[in-house]
């Protein structure tokens, strides 16, 4: 029987994407929790969570009630020892869950940057044949501290902390490896005030960003759902 993902879709705007396909075509099979179109989660037995991102902070539970839950999924995944991978705001739900700070971050990030491996001892395959010219999406506000029981793997020089592991089945990225075309020209369609003011040419940027990293960037994501994929074979998994 293939693994059930449980897939936490925050804003309509961000679908699992690339991550989401890759993982169908490795015979996972997804269920996606909207909470704007449903308060609860749909009740089933689930190997997998993965919690996308959303304009939302980490703390906005009182706007956004299921943020609470959210966190609690996180820690119930973790004492069953199933897999977790959290984009985004999805990484800065992982590091609360965790007990870390979630803050804004100094500098935003939004658009194509580099990233780079911060631990190069690190055994991940997407990371050992990951480029050394590798740059993906960024859109947030916000950073956050590492868990303390976390292993640092990616950063740049914007914001330190870009991806991290959780003993072997949890990992958080602050960048947006799920994306495509599509999605990124739905949040170009949502720009706020200050994004015409600090980023003017912001649909042309993304034009050709997008044409140069884009394809780069879903290499990537197709390798790190792959691995992520072998963890739902574990027992653990297979026994949701």
């Amino acid at each position: 029987m293939p693994p059930t993902v449980l897939i936490i879709q925050n804003t309509p705007l961000d679908p699992a994407g690339v991550l989401g396909d890759e993982l169908m075509n490795c015979g996972a099979q997804l269920v996606t929790w909207q909470p704007s179109q449903q308060p609860i989660p749909p009740a089933a037995a689930y190997a997998g969570l993965i919690i996308m991102g959303g304009p939302m902070g980490a703390y906005d539970d009182a706007e956004f009630p299921h943020l609470r839950p959210t966190v609690d999924l996180i820690q119930q995944f973790y004492r069953e020892d199933k897999p977790i991978l959290g984009v985004c705001l999805g990484a800065q739900l992982v590091a609360r869950a965790f007990g870390s700070r979630v803050y804004p971050h100094s500098t935003p990030e939004i658009g194509f940057t580099p990233v780079t491996v911060a631990d190069v001892t690190a055994q991940e395959p997407w990371l050992k044949n990951c480029s050394a010219d590798l740059k993906v999406m960024q859109w947030h506000f916000d950073t956050f501290d590492l868990p303390e029981s976390a292993t640092w793997l990616m950063t740049n020089e914007t914001c330190r902390h870009q991806a991290f592991r959780i003993g072997s089945k949890i990992y958080g990225f602050q960048f947006h490896l799920e994306v495509t075309a599509e999605i990124i020209a739905g949040w170009q369609a949502m720009e706020s005030a200050w994004i015409q003011a600090n980023y003017p040419d912001l649909g042309q940027q993304f034009q050709r960003q997008i044409q140069a990293y884009g394809a780069q960037s879903a290499m990537f994501a197709r390798q790190v759902a792959q691995a992520w994929f072998v963890l739902l074979s574990t027992p653990a998994a297979l026994s949701a």
